[in-house]
């Protein structure tokens, strides 16, 4: 690799010393600068901090440069990593809560939540990436910034930004079943197809073989027994003959428990997290720290350094890795529109990523990737044209929502809360 500069936009983010990390531990990586930049001064000063000391103790000579303008501090860069949060934990508050009051389920990355989320975020990951086009245009933008498929969708339907879109959710289940289904069926490849947070391990080969009934069934059979959150998964795998995306899958296939684990819950995840990412900075901000926070593992994301520097090199490097992301459907999948995103395995080289072809997603749960893909699609539309009936008919699209005497007054409860002028 030749010396390069990466820029991470949010870098006040609680996840920079999980990317800090994978730069400094990554054999082969030459990196020349990093850049950070962020909204809030205060939480990039601790960060830049933390950085240089982290930077030091490897005993690496690499540049660490700090700014609140994004333009200053992406210039001439050659990967920027987003990892923004439009309103904060406050605002995930409100995304957790105000649909639990209407019997539907409060998440941050997808249904009313995760829709208000995207609305909120849109419109300023679509000015960051005319801003990265404009003063690093051969730069690719890593995106981790959630809801990451709809995020995709708009930036590279509105921008010329080279965009990919990231998440550690499927890499991480890929390498989880490579490990469990070695002893029986030796070396396997792993196909998925879906939406971020809404994926599934369709196809597992042996060789030739395609082994994908097999693995399930011994999956089921007790593989991972005392993995509460795969053993979900597993539950319905069998019946759909693919393995959905842990955790988010349970939202849809369990949503009933779901709801009303959520309602019943003395604090939500955006309570919990803000206690997390509080710790995270008081570690951070410790002179004596110069390793990546341990309150950082209680988290989340796993993997996440370990997707953005495979994929970097694979586009430095020109080699065509497989690797899960989120990009435009061109074909891949069948029963989707070109111009939206889909998160499958992609052909991943110099040019960015190329999905490769899956053909019909599995009649199974074709319906309900369709469904949501309807809904991501019109929750872009939204945020671009500020739009409050086609907000409704996003809501109305999700399998979450689908009831218009509980979609309209939740839409108009969460316009006001949030502080969004849609006509």
């Amino acid at each position: 690799m030749r010396p390069i500069v990466l820029c991470i936009v949010g870098a006040g983010g609680s996840y920079t010393p999980e990317i800090v990390e994978g730069v400094l531990d990554r054999p082969g990586l030459e990196l020349a600068e990093v850049s950070l930049t962020d909204s809030d001064p205060q939480r990039l000063a601790v960060m830049a901090g933390l950085t240089r000391r982290m930077i030091a103790a490897k005993g690496a000579k690499i540049a660490v440069r700090e700014s609140s303008d994004l333009a200053q501090a992406a210039a001439g860069a050659d990967f920027v990593v987003t990892q923004i949060r439009v309103g904060g934990m406050a605002a995930r508050q409100l995304d957790e809560t105000i649909p639990l009051r209407y019997g539907v389920i409060g998440q941050e990355t997808t249904g009313p939540g995760g829709m208000f989320k995207a609305l909120r975020t849109i419109p300023v990951m679509i000015d960051i990436a005319r801003t990265i086009a404009r003063v690093a245009p051969r730069a690719f933008i890593l995106n981790y910034t959630n809801p990451s498929g709809i995020v995709t969708e708009a930036v590279l339907n509105h921008t010329d930004a080279k965009l990919l879109g990231l998440c550690s959710s499927i890499p991480l289940l890929q390498h989880r079943l490579r490990r469990l289904l070695a002893p029986v069926f030796g070396e396997v490849q792993i196909a998925s197809v879906g939406l971020n947070h809404l994926g599934f391990i369709h196809q597992i080969t042996a060789g030739d073989e395609d082994v994908t009934a097999r693995a399930i069934a011994h999956l089921a059979d007790g593989a991972t027994a005392n993995d509460a959150l795969f053993a979900s998964a597993l539950k319905i795998a069998p019946r759909l003959g693919a393995i959905p995306v842990e955790k988010y899958g349970d939202l849809y296939f369990h949503r009933r428990a779901e709801f009303e684990a959520m309602a019943s819950a003395q604090r939500t995840r955006a309570q919990a997290v803000m206690d997390i990412e509080a710790e995270v900075l008081a570690e951070a901000a410790d002179p004596a720290v110069a390793t990546k926070p341990p309150a950082l593992i209680r988290r989340g994301g796993e993997g996440y350094s370990g997707v953005t520097f495979d994929t970097l090199d694979a586009v430095l490097n020109d080699r065509g890795a497989k690797i899960v992301m989120s990009a435009f459907n061109n074909g891949a999948v069948v029963g989707l529109p070109d111009d939206v995103a889909v998160e499958t395995v992609c052909h991943v080289d110099a040019s960015g990523a190329r999905p490769l072809p899956v053909g019909e997603i599995p009649l199974a749960y074709r319906g309900l990737v369709q469904a949501v893909k309807a809904h991501e699609s019109l929750t872009v539309q939204a945020a671009v044209t500020r739009s409050r009936d086609v907000a409704l008919q996003a809501l109305l699209a999700h399998p979450l929502v689908g009831d218009i005497d509980i979609a309209e007054p939740m839409l108009d409860e969460m316009l006001a809360a949030h502080g969004l002028n849609y006509q």
